[in-house]
């Protein structure tokens, strides 16, 4: 023992170095066997003479036992055992710079602990939860993990129903202590500023896009009898509140999320209204002229800021009916022709059939039904076709990603089911009249791609645009993957869905990383130095052709998305095809199955 260094502990204290401590902890933390143990400690004792350290600490241990680990080839332990955190150098650089992938976020000390923690809850899910082959998936580039910094901690985003917050005492939670509570607002603004409120307060437990469901339905009776200019000064206060999360809460975040209709929805008429003070009155069919000037000034309200800064309204997506499209312009003058209006909204088509079946049917037949997305993959579809042969290669190698991403996914659902038993996500397992304001069930485990033009392209050497040929092997990957979702679905009794990608970080990752490992496959696609794949399903951008061929084309590739896709449409495309915009929104609403559109100048 004289021939063994002291070792200093994190308490402070000073204590003799004592083998077994390091036995212990090999047998508790790897599993290994007693035999195994036993000769790694000794090993590890030997290295620890041989070198003559004078002086020890739990860490450099622990450094020790992981590389003779790794010596002795038992890597899977090594992982079990090893220390997760950061070198120095890397924290004093986020400390005094930020981290690299971000270099013109704001810094504040939020911030930095939560990119430093971020760095933390990554090698977490390496080493502790993703198999091998898992983690060299999304390392390598095969496909991407959204959010994997809370991959073990957070659901990824929620649409909620306002009506559970409009009829409640507010905050509408029944499980935590020394919360101030207050009745249901009596007003809008009252309503709205709950509203915001309960988006800064969610945004604690998930780590994608929060937003609300049909606000100018469940508002509609929040301004009977209140003039524009206050509707508007209401609205107003409400969008700045809801930018102002992220300088709350200290990091940033997705923009938040409303939808509306321009008219009460059919399945609504007959539903009981909640009024100011959270009482039932009325139903919301006899609030169709209220909503209608709900919806006129937050149209007004979104120009506003769009010309201010576009990157400060919320994702707006208004349901499209012909009430909107004929009568819209007698509410809103110019509504047409106002690039502000058009540019800030998405507007969905009504023949959506995820509108239409799961949304509307479910929110109709529920006091309140909240959704949403537990997590999201993104696979890399470019890659596979460099990796196959022919079509048949790259099916099989697709479904193969497909199993792979169904492993993760489960992974998560049993994460966050563990979290919400254990009480660690308290406001989602908080009850509203006795029913859960999040349901685990309703989630869906979601799968999306990138790059269908590109792979498309290697593997027939036709651009979607070029070919029907390349548009029927787009629908054949497509209805691919939309079945393998159904198998997947059935097997599990689980949501797993085929969505549009949202990550802009996916594309970027794909494309820089087949540029490093397949150059010659991804050069040959372009010559550009700042080339990016195409997202989803969609054409490449800026590309000549029958406007409405290709959108009614990249309809039928709408339907395969499960919860929709939104198709990005030029105005000045428009007028190189001599198109009106709103006979256009009609043609398309009638002649194709897009489900939504977002215009752009």
């Amino acid at each position: 023992m004289d021939l063994l260094p002291k070792v200093f502990r994190t308490e402070g204290n000073v204590t003799e170095f004592d083998p077994s401590k390091i036995f212990e902890s090999i047998l508790k933390e790897t599993r290994m066997s007693e035999e195994n143990a036993k000769n790694i400690t000794e090993l590890v004792v030997r290295r620890i003479i041989s070198s003559g350290i004078k002086f020890l600490s739990g860490p450099h241990i622990r450094e020790i036992v992981c590389s003779i680990l790794s010596e002795e080839h038992f890597e899977n332990e090594r992982k079990l055992y090893t220390r997760i955190g950061m070198p120095l150098m890397d924290y004093e650089k986020i400390l005094e710079k930020g981290p690299s992938d971000k270099p013109n976020e704001q810094i504040n000390p939020e911030k930095i602990h939560h990119w430093a923690a971020d760095r933390i809850a990554e090698e977490y899910a390496h080493l502790r939860i993703l198999n091998n082959e898992e983690s060299k998936a999304h390392l390598y580039g095969d496909i991407h993990i959204n959010g994997l910094n809370y991959f073990d901690s957070r659901p990824f985003s929620q649409v909620w129903d306002p009506r559970f917050i409009l009829n409640e005492d507010f905050p509408p939670i029944d499980n935590l202590k020394n919360i101030y509570k207050q009745k249901p607002a009596n007003n809008l603004i009252g309503a709205l500023k709950n509203l915001s409120k309960w988006l800064g307060i969610t945004h604690s437990e998930f780590y994608g896009i929060q937003g609300f469901n049909l606000i100018s339905t469940f508002l509609a009776p929040y301004v009977y009898k209140i003039s524009e200019e206050k509707i508007m000064k209401d609205l107003r206060e409400f969008i700045y509140e809801i930018n102002h999360i992220p300088i709350i809460i200290g990091r940033s975040i997705s923009k938040s999320l409303l939808s509306s209709s321009f008219s009460i929805l059919d399945a609504f008429l007959e539903i009981p209204a909640i009024n100011p003070g959270g009482k039932t009155e009325k139903v919301y069919g006899d609030y169709h002229e209220e909503s209608k000037r709900l919806l006129k000034a937050l149209f007004l309200i979104l120009k506003e800021e769009y010309y201010k800064n576009p990157n400060s309204i919320p994702n707006h997506q208004s349901i499209l009916d012909n009430i909107l499209i004929d009568e819209i312009s007698t509410f809103v003058p110019g509504f047409w022709d106002e690039p502000g209006i058009i540019n800030s909204t998405y507007f969905m088509n009504p023949r959506l059939d995820f509108y239409k079946k799961k949304l509307v049917e479910h929110i109709s037949n529920n006091g309140h039904f909240n959704y949403g997305t537990l997590q999201n993959i993104t696979l890399n579809l470019p890659r596979y076709s460099y990796m196959s042969r022919n079509e048949d290669e790259f099916l099989e190698l697709l479904n193969s990603k497909l199993d792979l991403c169904s492993e993760i996914l489960l992974k998560k659902f049993k994460i966050i089911e563990k979290r919400i038993n254990s009480n660690h996500l308290p406001f989602c397992i908080s009850k509203v009249k006795g029913e859960p304001i999040f349901n685990i069930n309703n989630q869906n485990l979601s799968i999306s791609i990138v790059g269908l033009n590109e792979s498309i392209k290697h593997l027939i050497n036709y651009e979607l645009h070029e070919h029907s040929e390349a548009i029927n092997l787009g629908k054949k990957i497509l209805n691919n993957i939309y079945i393998k979702c159904r198998e997947l679905s059935d097997r599990d009794t689980k949501q797993y869905i085929l969505s549009e990608n949202l990550s802009e970080k996916a594309i970027h990752r794909f494309t820089k990383l087949d540029l490093k490992h397949f150059p010659k496959q991804i050069k040959s696609l372009s010559n550009k130095t700042d080339y990016n794949y195409t997202n989803s399903i969609h054409y490449r951008h800026r590309i000549d052709g029958n406007l409405l061929n290709m959108l009614k084309d990249q309809g039928d590739f709408h339907q395969f998305i499960h919860n929709g896709a939104v198709e990005y449409i030029s105005l000045n495309s428009l007028k190189k095809n001599d198109l009106v915009l709103r006979d256009f929104i009609g043609i398309i609403c009638k002649d194709s199955n897009l489900s939504s559109m977002k215009f752009y100048s």
